[in-house]
C-alpha cells in the first residue's frame, strides 16, 4: 500500500509545487499555468509509466489525480484572480467553499481508489487477519485476500484442477504405469524440499528415461505458481528441489512422457508454516 500512496502523494506535491513556481515567476494566468503543468506532466508521466508498467488501474488512478491537482489549483487561483481589484496575480486568502469541496471530493475518491487497488494487488495486511477477516481453522493455512486479476492460460489452469475427460483417463489406465510421488522430508514454508517420483511400467520395470515436468499450483493466487522439471537419479526415480513460499494446501500437476506416451498425475500436498 505504501508504494502507491507515496507515489500519489509525492507526485501531487511535485505538481502543486511546479504550479506555484510557474505561476509566481511567469506572466501566465492560473488556467494557462494549469494547462502547462498538465502538459509537462503528460510528457514525463506517460513514457515513465510505459517503462515501469504496473497495470491499467494503477496508471489510471495516477493520471486522474495528476490532472485533478493542477486543474483544481487552476480553479482556485482563477477565482482569486477574479476577486483581485488590480487584475493582477491572485493572492492566497479566504477561499470560496465550492472549489474546496470539489478538490476535497476528488482527493477522497483518489485515496479510496488507491487503497482498493492496493488491497486487490497485495491483499489485506496480515495483522488484520482475525480482525477484519476470519482466522483460519488450521494455523498452517494462509488467508489470501488479494485478487491477482486475469490469469494467463486460465483454461489450462482450470483443466489442471478439474476431472479429465473419460477418454483421456481410459488411455492412461491402459498404459498401466505405476507412478508414485512423495517428499524426502515434509516441506516447510520458504525452505528447500525435495520431491521424488518413481515411475514403473505395467510389469513393474523401472522407467529411467522419461521426461517429467509440472507445476505447483497455489489456488488462491496464480502468481505464486511454480513450474519444475525433474531430473532422473536411476532405478525409475526422479527428483526436483523446490521452495514453496506459502503455507497450506498446494495442488501438484505433472506429466510423465516416455516412448510417445504421456501420463498426467495430480495430487495435493500441504506445506507447514515456519514455527514461531
Amino acid at each position: 500500500m505504501s508504494n502507491l500512496v507515496i507515489s500519489l502523494g509525492l507526485g501531487s506535491m511535485a505538481l502543486a509545487l511546479l504550479f506555484g513556481l510557474i505561476y509566481k515567476f511567469t506572466g501566465l494566468k492560473a488556467y494557462n499555468t494549469s494547462a502547462l503543468v498538465v502538459a509537462i506532466m503528460l510528457f514525463v508521466f506517460i513514457p515513465a509509466s510505459i517503462l515501469t508498467w504496473q497495470g491499467a488501474d494503477v496508471f489510471a488512478i495516477h493520471l486522474a489525480l495528476y490532472i485533478i491537482v493542477p486543474y483544481g489549483l487552476g480553479i482556485i487561483f482563477t477565482q482569486k484572480e477574479a476577486e483581485a481589484t488590480d487584475g493582477g496575480k491572485a493572492k492566497l486568502g479566504r477561499l470560496h467553499w465550492a472549489p474546496m469541496v470539489l478538490v476535497g471530493f476528488f482527493t477522497i475518491i483518489a485515496s479510496v481508489q488507491a487503497v482498493l487497488i492496493t488491497l486487490a494487488h497485495n491483499g489485506m495486511p496480515q495483522q488484520f487477519i482475525g480482525t477484519l477477516l476470519p482466522t483460519p481453522d488450521n494455523p498452517a493455512e494462509k488467508v489470501t485476500s488479494g485478487f491477482p486479476g486475469t490469469v494467463s492460460g486460465i483454461q489450462e489452469r482450470d483443466q489442471a484442477l478439474a476431472v479429465h475427460r473419460i477418454s483421456e483417463l481410459q488411455e492412461q489406465r491402459e498404459l498401466g504405469w505405476q507412478v508414485r510421488q512423495g517428499w524426502d522430508e515434509d516441506p516447510v514454508q520458504g525452505e528447500t524440499a525435495r520431491l521424488l517420483v518413481e515411475v514403473r511400467d505395467a510389469e513393474g520395470r523401472a522407467i529411467s528415461d522419461a521426461a517429467i515436468s509440472g507445476a505447483f499450483l497455489w489456488v488462491a493466487d496464480a502468481r505464486q505458481d511454480q513450474t519444475f522439471d525433474m531430473q532422473p537419479v536411476g532405478d525409475g526415480l526422479y527428483q526436483v528441489e523446490v521452495q514453496l513460499p506459502s503455507p497450506g494446501r498446494w495442488e501438484v500437476r505433472y506429466f510423465v512422457e516416455h516412448d510417445g506416451h504421456r501420463l498426467e498425475q495430480q495430487a495435493r500436498t500441504r506445506v507447514r508454516g515456519v514455527s514461531s
